[in-house]
Formats: C-alpha cells, structure tokens, sequence
C-alpha cells in the first residue's frame, strides 16, 4: 500500500483551507451590500413589498423626482456639506497645529499640555454642561454650533502626533542647517509628509459631521438651517409623507417606502463616494499613527 505524499496531503488542505475562507468573505461581504442594495431597490419601486427581492418589481424614478424637487432636502443637504467642508478645514487646522507642537519635546510644559489633551478623551462634562456652555456662548440655533465642538479633538491629536514623530528627524536637523525656520519646517516638510494622517482625519471628521443629528435636532430651531440627517430622522418616524413634504399631490402615485428610500440613498452616496478615495491614506495614516507612543 502507497503512502500518501506530504506534500500533496498539505497542498490539498490548503486548498480546501483557502477555498472555505475565501467562500467565507464573499458571504460577509453579500451580507454588509445587500442591505444597501434593498434600500436602491425600494427607492426604485413604486410599491409597497414586502420580502428579500433583488430588483423592483415596477421601476420608477417618481421618488427620486419627489425628494430632489423639493427645497426643503435641498437646504438641508447644502446645509450639511457646508457644515462638513468647515468642520473638515477647521478641525484638520487645528489637528496638525497642536500635534506638530507636542510632537517636539523639548518644548516647554510638553508633558502637561499632552496629559491635557489626553484626559478629555476619558472624562466629559456631559449633556447638560455642554448645552450650557454653547448657551452661554450664545451658539443656539446657530451654525458654529455645529462646527466648533467638533474641531478639538483629543484623540485626533495624539495619533497624528505619533504619524508624526515617525518621521525622521535628519530631515529637520537638514533643514535647520539649510537656515529654515520653524514654520517652513512645518509646512514645507511635515506638512507634506503628513498627509496621509491628514487624510484619515478628515475622513474621520466628515464622517461624524455628516451622520450627525442629535446636536443639530438639540441646538437648531430654524428649519432653514437644519442638516440632511435631521431631516431624514423626521422622515423615517413620519407616519405620512404628505404630511413633511408641503406637495401632496406628488405623493399620489408613489409608496411612502419609496421616498423613504430615496432620501436615505442620498444620504449614503457623499461617504460611499469619499472612501475609496481615502482609503489608501486611511490605511497608511492609521497604522503609523499608532505604533509610536
């Protein structure tokens, strides 16, 4: 009797090993796109259905019409990305700022300036101090609100002050012996190789400031200045459409489910665009601004 070769016994396993997990993924990965792909179906269907399905079963664009016709998802989509684009921009500002300063140790008070950005990260004041102090600051009901909590972010801050003092420091001994000064070795040289760690910031605060929508629910009054996410928190609980939107009539013809749809596949569609755009400098920023302490 022929004993099995080694060889070919592992080659086999590994097959099977390799063939299982990649089965695996491709089941993961159905179970995270089809309930995306559910919420594109019932945008394009014009009634109301009921179970697992992967096309409408009446195509129709009327939702997509109805949402996009109407200004109220206009002004609350334009009012989300302008919020987005200053949080974006302030908060990266600020960011790299405070990270290239602690990131220099021979700065004076550099431990305890790290020690308090560090404990924000544990401890808060809570709900009710936080509604005060932008009461106080006289922020209700105005945009800055929205914008300004966001850009100090402690966490932030140190894993950008870790991507960079990554970098080697010649490039700065090289720099102060060509007669550069601090602020052209932040911005010419640091600035440049940070990057990727910017990059995943920003993601980071764009992400947060497009899905929120209990701060702006809480300290937005004005309808003309509330975000896409409140908007679509209102017509989710909505028992009926006609009574959000101001056309009924358009409403006739088209399932409430469908509007539903429709404005949260606009809602989805800014971060699904962004990603795979950042992803590469998400990955790179993330690992090297956590692995140096």
């Amino acid at each position: 009797m022929k004993k099995p070769v080694i060889g070919i016994e592992y080659n086999t396993k590994e097959r099977i090993w390799k063939t299982g997990l990649h089965l695996f993924f491709i089941l993961f990965c159905i179970m995270i796109i089809y309930p995306f792909w559910m919420i594109l179906v019932d945008s394009f269907d014009d009634r109301i259905n009921l179970g697992l399905r992967l096309w409408p079963r009446q195509f129709t664009l009327e939702a997509y019409e109805i949402v996009l016709s109407q200004r109220t998802t206009f002004t609350a989509f334009l009012n989300s990305v302008l919020i987005v684009a200053g949080g974006v921009c302030i908060a990266t500002t600020v960011t790299f700022g405070a990270a290239y300063a602690l990131s220099k140790k021979n700065i004076p008070f550099n431990r305890i300036m790290t020690i308090y950005v560090i404990i924000p990260i544990f401890f808060s004041g809570g709900l009710i101090p936080f509604f005060l102090l932008m009461n106080n600051l006289n922020l209700m009901d105005n945009r800055w609100v929205l914008i300004l909590p966001g850009v100090f972010s402690g966490f932030n801050i140190l894993v950008t002050r870790n991507y960079i003092m990554s970098i080697p420091v010649d490039l700065e001994e090289s720099a102060l012996l060509d007669g550069a000064n601090e602020v052209v070795i932040a911005f010419r040289i640091f600035l440049p190789l940070s990057l990727p760690i910017i990059a995943t910031i920003s993601l980071w605060v764009a992400v947060s400031q497009w899905n929120s929508y209990f701060h702006p629910m809480i300290f937005i009054r004005s309808p003309e200045k509330q975000v896409l996410q409140v908007l679509l928190r209102r017509v989710l609980i909505q028992t009926l459409m006609s009574d959000l939107y101001d056309d009924a009539a358009l409403l006739v013809n088209v399932a409430d489910k469908s509007v539903r749809s429709a404005l949260l596949f606009i809602s989805i569609v800014p971060i699904l665009l962004v990603y795979p755009f950042a992803q590469k400098y998400f990955i790179r920023g993330l690992t090297a601004g956590a692995v140096k302490g």
